[in-house]
């Protein structure tokens, strides 16, 4: 086994603040968010703070995947809503450890398919990729190459439920699309891999998505929206199998009128 890197840590500063707007009076806003950065792996949590505008009844739970949610049920009436979060957060950049295939790594959940991704669509290529790669290392290089030559980001080609086949078929798609992509050929070719969504350590304008795959050294990150490998040190807000276990906020309110998310500001400062 080799290490690609070294340990690298940084203290960061995170701010997600979303402003819903509505067309008429708002009853009741009743939402789940995910805007605390991972508390585990390779983050160590330091502070976190949630709140709303109007101000609601707020649950702090944990769930399944180690994600840190927040229920807030708003009662005041309203006709707009602010969603925001303020964390300190040590990144730690995890070293990439080789391994002659096959690894023998466990976290059997993210091989399997998901909502979003059908590993057996991606069996076949697959099976390709695993039969000419000899280490962990080359059938990672070799997926994101291939995800990356047949994939073009195009903003508005497809949607948060478009399936990963889907996408894959049409050749397009945003950061989500390359992840779920990305993910059902790792799975496929028995590499456990899992979706995360947070934001880059630089300059970050919304939300992105990401991979990390299972290597003898642990959870490791790549971007194949960007090319980006194992070096990487973005804030992960939550993990899953695919988007529809992490999106940063989801819910439902009362009201004779539609709703939009109207103004979005994220940012990440270093300490």
């Amino acid at each position: 086994m080799r290490a690609k890197m070294q340990e690298e840590k940084t203290l960061l500063s995170v701010t997600y603040k979303a402003v819903y707007e509505y067309e008429s009076v708002v009853l009741l806003n009743d939402n789940i968010v995910k805007i605390v950065p991972y508390p585990s792996g390779n983050q160590r949590l330091i502070h976190e703070e949630v709140g709303t505008e109007p101000e609601g009844h707020k649950v702090r739970f944990t769930d399944s995947f180690g994600n840190i949610n927040y229920r807030i049920k708003v009662t005041e009436q309203h006709t707009s809503l602010v969603i925001s979060s303020q964390s300190k957060v040590e990144v730690r950049r995890v070293p990439m450890v080789d391994c002659v295939l096959p690894c023998r790594i466990g976290e059997e959940r993210y091989l399997f398919s998901s909502d979003l991704i059908d590993v057996d669509f991606f069996s076949e290529i697959g099976t390709k990729v695993r039969r000419s790669s000899h280490t962990l290392d080359e059938l990672i290089r070799n997926v994101v190459s291939l995800v990356r030559e047949r994939m073009e980001y195009e903003p508005g080609s497809t949607y948060i439920d478009t399936e990963a086949s889907k996408s894959f078929k049409i050749g397009k798609g945003v950061c989500q699309d390359f992840a779920h992509v990305t993910i059902g050929i790792l799975r496929a070719s028995g590499v456990p891999a899992r979706y995360v969504m947070g934001l880059v350590d630089k300059n970050p304008k919304v939300t992105h998505a990401w991979v990390e795959f299972l290597s003898p050294a642990g959870w490791v990150p790549i971007d194949p929206t960007r090319g980006i490998l194992y070096d990487i040190g973005y804030v992960k807000f939550a993990v899953g199998r695919d988007y529809n276990d992490t999106p940063p906020i989801k819910g439902s309110f009362i009201s004779s009128g539609k709703g939009r998310l109207s103004r979005l500001e994220v940012k990440v400062d270093a300490e």
